[in-house]
C-alpha cells in the first residue's frame, strides 16, 4: 500500500530540488497551490491524471514517485499493478475529462510491467536483452508458457490449467468450427470489450445476412463467447465481448494470424 506521508515527502523535495515554490509548481501542473500542499503534507493523493502532469513537470517518472517501499516486496509490486489497472478503467469511466492518449500511457505502462516480470524469469541477464531489442519471448518453464511479441500476440498458460485440460466434446468442436469460420470471426473482431454494439450496426460493419447474424450471436451468446447489454445509459445496448470466454475468442483468432503469418520467429527459452 502507497505510504502517502513518504509519497508527500518525494514530492516536496523534487520540487525543491527544481528551485520551485508550491505555487510556481500548482500554476505548471494546472492546479491549486492548495492542492500541492495537501498532496506534500500527506494529506491526500493526485489523480492518475494530475500524476502524469506532476511527472512531467518534475522530469520524474511516475514510477520513481510511487516507490515508496522496497521494490522487492511483491505486495507493493502488485499494488502497483493494481494502482495502474483502475486507474485505467477509471479514465475510461471519464472519458470526457481525460484524453484517450492518456488511457493509452496507463496501458502501455501495464504492458511494460506485465513483460517485466516474465523476463525476469529468464535468468540471464545477456539474454534477456537480447529479447528486449528483438521485441519477442518465448518461455517455457516450470510454471508453464509465455509467448508475446511486439505485433500484440501475446498468450500465457500455467502447467496447473494444463494438467486439467481434456478432449472437446462435439459442441465445444462445433463451437469453434463456428468461431473460426469467416463470419464468425468478422462477427468478433466486430464487437468491442468496454462498449456494446447494436445489432444493425453489426449488420452493417460485418455483411453478414441478418438470419446467420442471429444465428451467431445466440450461440457465442449461450457459450458466454459475447453478451448482450439490455440497458445501459453511458453507451446504450447491444453485443461485446464477454469477460468469461471471450478471451478465448480472441487467443483463437490469434492463433489462425500466427499460423498465417509469415516469417514469424520467436526466441526460445527453456527453464527446466
Amino acid at each position: 500500500m502507497l505510504d502517502q506521508k513518504k509519497f508527500g515527502e518525494k514530492l516536496r523535495n523534487h520540487r525543491k530540488k527544481l528551485g520551485m515554490t508550491q505555487e510556481e509548481a500548482a500554476e505548471k501542473i494546472g492546479i491549486s497551490a492548495q492542492a500541492i500542499s495537501k498532496w506534500e503534507s500527506g494529506d491526500c493523493l493526485p489523480d492518475c491524471f494530475n500524476l502524469k502532469a506532476i511527472s512531467d513537470v518534475y522530469k520524474i517518472s511516475a514510477d520513481v514517485l510511487l516507490e515508496t517501499q522496497s521494490s522487492g516486496d511483491i505486495e507493493t509490486v502488485a499494488g502497483k499493478i493494481e494502482q495502474l489497472g483502475t486507474e485505467y478503467f477509471w479514465t475510461a469511466a471519464n472519458s470526457d475529462r481525460y484524453k484517450q492518449h492518456l488511457r493509452q500511457e496507463l496501458g502501455e505502462d501495464l504492458w511494460k510491467m506485465w513483460k517485466g516480470i516474465y523476463f525476469a524469469e529468464i535468468g540471464n541477464r545477456q539474454k534477456q536483452e537480447e529479447s528486449k531489442t528483438r521485441g519477442n519471448l518465448r518461455i517455457i518453464g516450470s510454471f508453464g508458457t509465455k509467448i508475446w511479441d511486439d505485433d500484440g500476440i501475446v498468450s500465457v498458460v500455467q502447467s496447473s490449467l494444463l494438467r486439467t485440460l481434456t478432449p472437446f466434446g462435439p459442441d465445444t468442436v462445433h463451437l469453434m468450427q463456428e468461431l473460426c469460420s469467416e463470419d464468425g470471426q468478422k462477427l468478433i473482431l466486430a464487437l468491442h470489450c468496454d462498449k456494446p454494439t447494436p445489432k444493425q450496426e453489426l449488420c452493417e460493419t460485418t455483411g453478414i445476412e441478418l438470419s446467420r447474424l442471429n444465428e451467431l450471436l445466440l450461440l457465442f451468446t449461450e457459450n458466454r463467447i459475447i453478451e448482450f447489454l439490455a440497458k445501459n445509459p453511458s453507451s446504450g445496448r447491444g453485443y461485446l465481448i464477454c469477460g468469461h470466454c471471450g478471451i478465448a475468442a480472441h487467443m483463437v483468432l490469434s492463433a489462425m494470424y500466427i499460423i498465417n503469418k509469415t516469417n514469424y520467429e520467436v526466441s526460445q527459452f527453456i527453464n527446466a
